[in-house]
């Protein structure tokens, strides 16, 4: 199982360490590329690289009524933080104590906790410490005195913009799904546990996979073409997300259609990987007109998904 820490002190480690440090709620594509320079720095020198993290995200700790919902859920992030290649993570408790300590201090409690320290891997315009003081001449300052590398990773661009999670954040509320898998560099993903729905799906002859979802960050209401993976496998799928006002249920929803599939689903953990905004959810005016509706979707969708889009 990929290792989650939540201190420095309990990472005892014999040989080198580097640690990527940042937040990380998406690991996009910038993300990626700060703690892909960490493994490979830490290969070089016959170590291990960490991600260094912290929980929460540290906004909502500052600010918690206008934090932004975190991108990606918390199986996602650990996901790709081992298929990167990094030996496990770090997350560190943030709390306004934590957030009083000055860049300086900070740093030499890295230091001292980890005796092992190599190498340090951020991107450039992280801050640390005290109302974000620490800036990356004062991590490469420390470092030089210390002999521990500091490296700043440049931004990684698309179409000419800086990636970055508020870009990601935006693109993804308005239902614009594949240019967030071009940032992400990945699909955009919903992780959750299929609950008990109403029925309404399956009353319509579409029984759909109701989802709790651990994601914070949700799509613009819509229905979606998507693939839901089940046992290792693909399986195409029509994902409504939305109220369902048809039928004067305004609590929101996700449901996962799961197109030439009947298995009972409740109490499974479930991925849907998000492909492409079909069409705007709304009201329709009779029950029948809904049913013909989602036919057509069904129908769109599956052309689709088997054209390989």
């Amino acid at each position: 199982m990929f290792p989650v820490k939540h201190s420095l002190s309990s990472l005892k480690a014999d040989k080198p360490v580097v640690l990527a440090t940042g937040c990380f709620d998406g690991v996009h594509l910038g993300h990626q590329k700060v703690i892909a320079t960490a493994v490979e720095q830490a290969r070089a020198r016959g170590g291990e690289a960490w991600v260094y993290t912290f929980d929460p995200h540290p906004a909502k700790v500052f600010s918690p009524q206008t934090a932004p919902p975190l991108i990606s859920a918390e199986t996602c992030r650990l996901r790709q933080f081992e298929s990167l290649g990094a030996a496990g993570v770090l997350k560190i408790p943030f709390d306004l104590t934590f957030a009083r300590m000055e860049p300086e201090e900070f740093l030499s409690n890295l230091r001292e906790t980890l005796p092992t320290l190599s190498g340090i891997v951020c991107g450039s315009d992280w801050s640390f410490g005290y109302k974000a003081r620490g800036k990356f001449q004062t991590l490469e300052k420390f470092c030089t005195q210390h002999g521990i590398t500091a490296t700043a990773v440049h931004p990684v661009l698309h179409g000419g913009e800086k990636i970055s999670s508020t870009h990601i954040r935006r693109i993804i509320s308005a239902g614009n799904i594949p240019l967030a898998e071009k940032m992400l560099g990945r699909p955009f993903c919903i992780f959750g546990t299929v609950v008990k729905g109403r029925g309404i799906g399956r009353g319509l002859g579409f029984p759909t996979a109701n989802i709790e979802p651990e994601n914070e960050l949700i799509p613009a209401p819509g229905i979606y073409a998507a693939r839901t993976i089940l046992g290792g496998k693909e399986i195409p799928s029509a994902v409504f997300i939305g109220k369902r006002t048809t039928f004067n249920d305004h609590e929101p929803v996700i449901e996962s259609y799961l197109l030439d599939f009947n298995a009972n689903l409740y109490g499974q953990a479930i991925e849907v990987r998000l492909v492409q905004k079909t069409r705007e959810a709304r009201s329709f005016p009779s029950r029948e007109a809904l049913i013909e509706q989602i036919g057509k979707d069904v129908t769109e969708i599956r052309e689709m998904l088997t054209d390989g889009l």
